[in-house]
C-alpha cells in the first residue's frame, strides 16, 4: 500500500502496463492537480463488494486534503456494511473530459460530529464551500492508494 495520492501517482504509473501508461503515461497528473480536480468536483463513485460477493456503487461527497481523499458514509448504509466487512475499495472522479480512477483501503477516520476542524479544512478546500450537510453525522474516510491514475 503506497498510502497517499503523491507517492500513488508516482508508483502506479511505474508498475503500470504498457497500455495503461499510453493512456495515462503523457498526460498524468500530478498529485497537486488530482487534489484541485477532486475538490472542483465533490461527487466521487465508491465500488465495494458485499459478503456474498455483490459489487456495490456508491455516489459520496468527497475532497481532498493533506495528500488524501477523503469521503462520506452514511451510517446504516449498504457501502457502511460493505466497508465495514471488507476495507478495500475502488473510486473514482470525473467529469466529460478527466477522470481519476484509484483502488485501495477505505480508512475510517471518524465519525463527522467529532472530526470539525478537518471538515472545516475539507469545506475550505472544496469548491462547493462545504463538505458535510450542516448536522450530518456519518462517517469520514479516507483512502489509502494501492493504485492512482489520473488525466
Amino acid at each position: 500500500m503506497v498510502a497517499g495520492i503523491s507517492d500513488a501517482v508516482a508508483a502506479s504509473l511505474a508498475s503500470a502496463s504498457e497500455f495503461t501508461r499510453s493512456l495515462f503515461g503523457e498526460e498524468s497528473w500530478t498529485a497537486e492537480q488530482v487534489i484541485e480536480f477532486v475538490n472542483t468536483q465533490r461527487n466521487a463513485t465508491v465500488a465495494t463488494v458485499n459478503s456474498s460477493g455483490q459489487p456495490h456503487a456508491a455516489v459520496v461527497i468527497a475532497a481532498s486534503v493533506r495528500d488524501s481523499i477523503y469521503f462520506t458514509v452514511t451510517p446504516k448504509s449498504v457501502l457502511a456494511r460493505n466497508v465495514a466487512a471488507n476495507d478495500r475499495i475502488a473510486l473514482s472522479v470525473c467529469d466529460s473530459q478527466h477522470a481519476i480512477m484509484g483502488q485501495g483501503k477505505a480508512v475510517r477516520v471518524g465519525p463527522a460530529p467529532e472530526l470539525g476542524a478537518l471538515i472545516a479544512e475539507l469545506a475550505d478546500a472544496s469548491r462547493a464551500g462545504k463538505f458535510t450537510p450542516d448536522g450530518w453525522d456519518g462517517y469520514i474516510y479516507r483512502v489509502d492508494f494501492r493504485r492512482l491514475f489520473a488525466n
